[in-house]
Order: structure tokens, then sequence, then C-alpha cells
């Protein structure tokens, strides 16, 4: 059984989801609280160890999810744990909780993004790679079921030309979500970003080296969805992502994976990619310019 660290985030959502997929809950207390209550569980692995700076959080997090150690501070579970994960707080600055785990070479997962800025992203990979730690950093919907059964019969459209990728809210935290489900598909190799949108209408033309074009469009006041279109030579397809109870497991099974083989589920160049896109594709809306990676 893999011990795992919960890191921050332990009033929002996804360090709920993710306790609740490890390690199961009160479903009276949760449901008190508003938890997500997902169904799925991940074998061999349990969240052994909590921290959070708001201690109230942590405190009812643990009572709901049955984590038995909370610690004063995050280094308190170096050598306790077999892998962490960094957990999404909304501020934007989860990831610089990451730096002490990774220089003690426990297997990390940061949750998305890695980075709103390239040169921070660049720094933790670094990082990584210099204490040879295992780390994946990744939105969930790569892991989506409905992606997954379209790798498995991406044929049948033939080459894909173009595409484009939908969601709603913002570029960087959230259009994450829509590039990876696509990028997850068309794979790496962008060569610029050009954003002829507007602030809460981002409209991101990606330009590959091979020279086929996508567009990744992120607004803010639409209906949530992640949505992915691909077309082909033969064919094309609508791909949307529903089910979360899927997505979110099935993450965290190639992190555990990653934590009992210590090999990367992600190229780290990848992820530097994915996050070189958004951002630069945010200060293409700025400045109105095409921005080559």
């Amino acid at each position: 059984m893999f011990k795992i660290g919960m890191v921050g985030g332990a009033g929002i959502y996804h360090a709920r989801s993710f306790s609740e997929m490890f390690n199961g809950y009160d479903k009276k207390l949760a449901a008190k609280n508003k938890f997500p209550l997902y169904k799925a569980r991940i074998k061999n692995a349990r969240v052994t160890y909590l921290w959070d700076e708001k201690r109230k959080d942590a405190l009812l997090l643990a009572k709901v999810c049955g984590i038995k150690n909370i610690v004063s501070k995050k280094e308190g579970m170096i050598g306790k744990v077999d892998g962490v994960i960094i957990a999404d707080d909304c501020t934007m600055k989860h990831q610089r909780r990451a730096e002490p785990f990774l220089k003690a070479g426990i297997p990390t997962f940061i949750d998305k993004p890695l980075s709103p800025d390239i040169k921070e992203a660049e720094k933790i990979i670094n990082l990584a790679k210099r204490y040879k730690t295992p780390m994946m950093s990744s939105s969930s919907l790569r892991y989506s079921k409905e992606v997954e059964k379209f790798k498995k019969e991406k044929n049948k459209i033939g080459e894909i030309l173009t595409g484009s990728a939908i969601c709603a809210n913002d570029l960087v935290f959230y259009g994450i979500h829509a590039f990876t489900e696509l990028y997850s598909v068309i794979g790496p190799g962008v060569k610029s970003v050009k954003n002829v949108g507007s602030k809460g209408k981002d409209i991101v033309v990606v330009k590959y080296k091979d020279g086929r074009k996508f567009l990744l469009f992120v607004y803010q006041n639409i209906s949530p969805l992640f949505q992915i279109n691909l077309y082909g030579t033969k064919g094309y397809r609508s791909i949307t992502a529903t089910d979360s109870d899927y997505f979110y497991s099935n993450m965290l099974k190639h992190f555990v994976q990653m934590v009992r083989t210590k090999k990367e589920p992600i190229p780290l160049e990848e992820t530097l990619e994915i996050i070189k896109v958004l951002v630069l594709g945010e200060k293409s809306r700025k400045n109105g310019k095409e921005i080559y990676l």
C-alpha cells in the first residue's frame, strides 16, 4: 500500500475529490459539507498525511476521508510518504510548494496548471531533472474515457488536418483542460500561437511545425463543457468529456503507477509545451502579435 501525502487545497474541489478516491469517505459528513461524493476508488494507495495552511480545512478533510496524520509543516511528511500531490488551491501559487519534495526525491504530482509563468515552469522541471525525481503535471482531461476511446479508432477519420477545443472560464487556469484534451490526441510540435480574441473571449490560433492550425476557444461565460472537434481526410469527430469520476481516477492511477515505477507518464517537455501555448496565448492577446515558442 503506497502512502500518499496531500499538500494544500484541502478546502477546494481537487484535494477533496482525490482524497475521496484514495480513501473513501464518511457519506453523511461528506454530503453535509458539500464534498463531491465520487464513487471511483484507487487501489494500493492511500492518503496518509495531509498539510494545509488553513488547519480548519485540513481537519475537515481528514475527518471526512479518514486521513490519520495532519502535519503543521508540509516538510513534516518527507520520509513518511511514497508520493505527494500538490493540490490546486485556486491561487495559481500551489506549484511553489513542490520544491522540498522534488529535492527529497519523492514522486510528485503538481496539479494543473504547472505554473502561469514559463520561467517558473522551466525551473520546476529542471529541479525534477536535477534531483532525478519523477514528476507529472496535467489536466485530468488527458485521461478521459472519451479521448481514450477515440485514440483507439482515430484512423477512422484519416489524417487529422485541423480541429478545435473549447471550454469555459479563463485561458490559463481552465484553458489547460481544453487544450490538453486536444493535445493528447494531436501531440507535440507547436510552432507559434496568436490570440485573435479578447479578454474573456479568447480565440487562440495554434500553429504546428507541420503547417496545421488548430483553434482554442476559452470563453468566460459560456456553459461549462470540455469539447474537442477533429477534422480528418476520411471523417470528423466531436468529443465531449463528461465523466469526471473516470478522468480523475484514471489520472490518479497513472500517478500511482509513477510512484511504483519511478517513470514519468508524460514527457516533461510536453508538459512545458502546453504551458507555453497557454501563457503565450494570453500574452498574444495583450500585444496582438503571433508569438513563436
